[in-house]
């Protein structure tokens, strides 16, 4: 009887990268399809949504399921509540949305420990939320600034976790991670593609500026994990929400990156 591998304790980072979090689904499918252990998660926006979705189901077939039947007539209704006055949407649906999928869930009762990464708007100062409502942990990790309204948390005004900490490696390595996994989907983001110079506009550039900010932020942050994971999930343009509707490729880039690195995590996780 061959005796029972045993693994150190792995701990993902997962980035922020609007709807190329997709890539991040697909990377989790891959780990556990290859029986590599996720012991702690830490996400920032898009990060924290697949990766407390993931904790909250336990499934990561079930969350597929979900985002897979999303339509854009579903999406229409859940950023359909605008005009707050810190922001173009209020927020309030999606935390129903989600709500309807995870119920009331606490952070400090799931059973990865998990962290929602954001960031203080009054200080700059990045902010895990390791205990409380998940869904409301989630909903501030994902308020991107301008688009969502900022989230008041005790003296705390929070904001978008990719703000200061895209790819969330050191949190994740505070949790308790032996070895910890850097997932960034802002790896192949720059040189950008297919963009025109004279087509930008203003938009277009200040868009490509804040991209570039957090393009370089994931860079320094990926310079302290064991191994970084980089799904090839290319922008071709700005859509932070729609791109995720029947949208199996990026997913599908998540898999293969692990994949192609298989033999490598496993030869760095395990004892």
């Amino acid at each position: 009887m061959s005796e029972k591998k045993k693994y150190k304790k792995v701990g993902l980072a997962l980035s922020s990268g609007g709807w190329r979090g997709l890539a991040h689904l697909g990377v989790i499918k891959a780990l556990v399809k290859h029986g590599v252990p996720i012991d702690y998660i830490a996400g920032s926006s898009a990060g924290a949504l697949v990766g407390g979705m993931y904790d909250a189901l336990e499934d990561v077939d079930k969350v597929e399921e979900i985002i897979g039947g999303l339509r854009y007539k579903d999406l229409a209704k859940v950023f359909s509540d605008p005009y707050s006055s810190s922001g173009i949407l209020k927020g309030e649906k999606v935390t129903k949305f989600l709500r309807g999928y995870m119920g009331d869930k606490k952070i400090e009762d799931l059973k990865i420990p998990f962290g929602a990464v954001t960031t203080d708007l009054k200080t700059g100062e990045t902010v895990v939320l390791s205990q409380g409502g998940l869904v409301e942990g989630i909903r501030a990790s994902m308020s991107l600034p301008f688009v969502f309204e900022p989230v008041n948390y005790g003296k705390n005004l929070l904001v978008d976790g990719g703000a200061s900490s895209p790819v969330p490696v050191e949190v994740v390595r505070e949790m308790g991670a032996e070895v910890v996994i850097g997932v960034n989907l802002y790896g192949h983001a720059f040189p950008v593609e297919n963009w025109e110079d004279n087509k930008l506009g203003r938009v277009g550039v200040a868009k490509l500026s804040y991209h570039l900010v957090i393009y370089q932020l994931a860079k320094r942050d990926v310079e302290k994990a064991d191994l970084v994971i980089e799904p090839k999930v290319v922008e071709r343009g700005f859509n932070i929400f729609f791109k995720v509707v029947h949208n199996q490729e990026a997913i599908k880039r998540g898999e293969e990156a692990v994949d192609v690195m298989i033999d490598e995590i496993k030869k760095l996780v395990e004892c």
